[in-house]
């Protein structure tokens, strides 16, 4: 098992897609959390003790998008380029190359959303800095912080690598990530009103934002979906033709 995550790991960061991606949310970072929010802030933004905590969870809530896209070529490069049928012959089970793709898609997706979560708080302290705002004492529980970015991110990449293992097709799985999210859950939201923060990307915002439902149940609920999602994914994984 160890030797087939290295090679999911070995994938993950030899393809430019990986690499551009982070350096995009990083740009991202630079100039919504540094320039757009702390340095072009009006005065009394410095004055709110929740700003920068709240600055965590705003950045993630963007960029969970972009990190989650990592996972989708990681799985969709497969099938496009066919070497879905070399990564599945060099292993002794499809449950091993499922499970492996799993794991390093979490590990990187956790240390990102950590890492970029934080770093847009000390980005946008910076830029206050720099404009020559003073910061009220902060409020910034931060334990409380890093389990809904960790958690976001890694649901949010999940349901994503769900979503390619189901549908296999790069386009497709992309349009997915990008159109359930907001557009699909956005209508069906409008039909079920208050309850929309029950479907599975809402519910991952749920955990970041303030919303109907507390973060520990939110978190429950996108938890339920991812795992249910893997269920669906792994049966069709192992029953499905490789090409």
């Amino acid at each position: 098992m160890i030797a087939t995550i290295r090679a999911e790991f070995r994938k993950l960061f030899t393809v430019r897609s990986t690499y551009i991606i982070i350096l995009i949310a990083l740009a991202l970072e630079v100039f919504f959390a540094f320039y757009a929010t702390a340095y072009k802030a009006s005065p009394s933004d410095a004055l709110k003790p929740g700003e920068l905590a709240s600055e965590v969870t705003s950045a993630i809530s963007v960029l969970t998008t972009l990190f989650a896209l990592v996972g989708v070529l990681l799985m969709a490069h497969e099938y496009r380029y066919n070497t879905i049928l070399y990564t599945l012959s060099s292993s002794k089970s499809r449950s091993r190359v499922f499970f492996a793709k799993i794991i390093t898609v979490s590990i990187f997706a956790i240390i990102l959303s950590v890492s970029f979560g934080f770093l847009s708080a000390g980005l946008a302290k910076l830029g206050f800095q720099a404009h020559g705002h003073t910061l009220v004492a902060q409020t910034f529980p931060v334990w409380n912080l890093l389990w809904r970015v960790a958690f976001a991110g890694w649901a949010f990449s999940m349901l994503a690598l769900i979503l390619t293992t189901i549908i296999r097709i790069q386009v497709g799985a992309i349009a997915a990530l990008f159109l359930i999210p907001g557009t699909i859950e956005q209508l069906i939201g409008l039909l079920i009103k208050k309850n929309q923060v029950y479907l599975p990307f809402s519910a991952i915002n749920a955990v970041l934002d303030h919303g109907d439902i507390s973060h520990e149940r939110a978190a429950l609920v996108a938890l339920a979906y991812v795992v249910g999602g893997w269920v669906i994914a792994w049966l069709l994984f192992l029953k499905r033709d490789a090409n």
